[in-house]
C-alpha cells in the first residue's frame, strides 16, 4: 500500500458526493490508522481579509480567498514555501501549519505563495485505499503549481494528467502527444 503523503488525488468523474464532486485533494498525511487531505480547488466567497478581522480582530491586507479544504471542522491550515514557519513538511519546498503564530507570521508577513483552509478532508483507516481500488480517485505526485494554483480548470488539468500518467504506465509509452490526432 502507496503512502499518499505529498500526492494530489483528482476525484473521478463518476463520484458524485457534492463534498468531493470534481475535486483536487493534496494529501497531508496518510498515516496506517487514517489519511487527511486538503482540497485544492475551492475556494470561498470569503478572503483572508475578512477572516482576519473576524477571527484576529486585525486589519489584514491580502484579498486571497479563503478556501474550503473538506467537510471536516478543524483549525485553520495553512500551505506556504517558508521551512521556519512549518509544523510538517508535505514534500520538499511545501509547508504546513497549523499554530496560530506561524499562521500570522505568513499572512501578515505577506510571505508568497500561501494558501489559508478552513476545513479538511479525512479517512478512516483503510477508507481511502478502498475508494482509489474502487476508482474514486486518481493519484499523481503533487507540485507547487498545482497546490498554489488558482485556475477554475484545475480539476480537468490534473485528471488529464493523470490519465497520461495512467496510459504511459500501461503502454509503456513515455511521449504522449497532447492532440492523438499527432499520431
Amino acid at each position: 500500500m502507496q503512502n499518499l503523503t505529498g500526492q494530489v488525488l483528482a476525484s473521478s468523474p463518476s463520484l458524485l458526493d457534492p463534498n468531493f464532486k470534481q475535486t483536487v485533494i493534496l494529501m497531508i498525511q496518510d498515516a496506517g490508522e487514517g489519511a487527511i487531505g486538503l482540497v485544492l480547488n475551492r475556494p470561498s466567497d470569503k478572503t483572508v481579509r475578512n477572516l482576519w478581522a473576524t477571527i484576529f480582530q486585525d486589519f489584514c491586507e491580502t484579498e486571497q480567498p479563503i478556501h474550503l479544504g473538506g467537510p471536516v471542522f478543524g483549525p485553520l491550515m495553512i500551505l506556504h514555501t517558508r521551512r521556519e514557519l512549518a509544523d510538517l513538511e508535505i514534500m520538499p519546498g511545501l509547508y504546513f501549519a497549523t499554530q496560530k503564530n506561524y499562521i500570522e507570521d505568513i499572512v501578515n508577513g505577506n510571505v508568497q505563495p500561501y494558501k489559508l483552509f478552513l476545513g479538511h478532508t479525512g479517512w478512516g483507516e483503510g477508507q481511502l485505499q478502498n475508494e482509489i481500488n474502487e476508482g474514486a480517485w486518481y493519484s499523481l505526485p503533487a507540485d507547487l503549481k498545482v497546490v498554489f494554483s488558482e485556475d477554475p480548470h484545475l480539476w480537468q488539468h490534473v485528471l488529464h494528467c493523470a490519465g497520461r500518467r495512467m496510459l504511459s504506465r500501461v503502454f509503456r509509452i513515455n511521449n504522449f502527444p497532447d492532440d492523438p490526432t499527432w499520431n
